[in-house]
């Protein structure tokens, strides 16, 4: 396998198991760069905010970002930046792995921590690559990557394999290796994540084919737009209609609809009349 940037050959091992000890550690002692290897995992929005954030991460890190196409990435965007490819080869030693990768799995960073095998890479034993477990269910262990004397480790790691569905873009401001480049890069830390987003996510032409015509009839002639996102976490076959109850009563609450009376004649109300729409987002198309 090799993976090449802008035409430059930054590694290439024996089509041998990847993984064994003499072509492993042959393949680090000829390798310059460090990798961070996004792992494709949960919703879209999920995986936008997660990948911003492993972005981030890598570029403070001096990291070359991998990612991981997942069902749908590269179909969704195209490549950032010209000249360079991000996606991870469909080669890659441990893709069959990545729906296994747990808090339980062998090079799991927590994992490691925990019980006290996190490995000096700078010596001769080294783990062919360490997991970072960042979703949801992380532990304390997990947790500890987020602090500084942990980054010092993990610099030495010549690969990182990221799973998570936590937005962690605010995470480097609080460590202290980080903050002032950080600082400088951002005067306002709440545009960072808009920042990133502009130039990481540019759509392919079917996508923003879809997302221009859908604006274009349904959006852009309105007056007001109102947007509101259900997430129910509720088992079973839906709707449930202590849901419905709370969505409606929500809407009018907040004036996003117009209060309505089934029994009386409807009436033109008079002056100038506004259009309203309202975008409603839901996992769970019954809504």
């Amino acid at each position: 396998m090799k993976l090449s940037i802008d035409g430059a050959d930054l590694i290439q091992h024996p089509t041998t198991n990847p993984w064994n000890n003499s072509s492993l550690v042959a393949m680090l002692d000829h390798q310059t760069l460090n990798y961070l290897v996004w792992v494709s995992f949960s919703g879209l929005g999920n995986r936008i905010l997660t990948l911003a954030s492993a972005f981030l991460y890598a570029f403070l890190t001096d990291q070359a970002l991998l990612v991981d196409r997942g069902v749908d990435m590269d179909d969704l965007s195209c490549e950032p930046f010209p000249g360079i490819f991000w996606l991870l080869p469909l080669d890659f030693p441990i893709t069959d792995q990545f729906n296994s990768l747990d808090q339980n799995y062998p090079y799991c960073y927590g994992k490691m921590v925990q019980h006290d095998a996190a490995t000096n890479f700078n010596g001769t034993a080294r783990a062919p690559f360490v997991y970072l477990h960042l979703a949801h269910d992380y532990n304390f262990h997990d947790k500890l990557f987020f602090c500084d004397q942990d980054q010092s480790f993990l610099a030495k790691a010549p690969w990182l394999v990221m799973k998570t569905d936590n937005y962690s873009v605010p995470s480097p401001f609080l460590i202290p290796s980080f903050a002032q480049e950080l600082n400088n890069l951002f005067l306002e830390k709440e545009t960072v994540f808009h920042l990133v987003c502009r130039y990481l996510f540019p759509q392919t032409n079917s996508v923003w084919g879809l997302i221009t015509r859908n604006y274009q009839a349904y959006l852009a002639k309105a007056d007001e737009r109102k947007g509101i996102q259900i997430r129910v976490f509720d088992t079973g076959v839906g709707p449930f209609q202590h849901i419905l109850d709370q969505i409606l009563a929500c809407t009018m609450k907040e004036n996003l609809l117009p209060d309505i009376n089934l029994h009386d004649p409807v009436s033109s109300p008079s002056g100038i009349r506004k259009s309203k729409v309202v975008l409603m987002i839901s996992l769970n198309s019954v809504f």
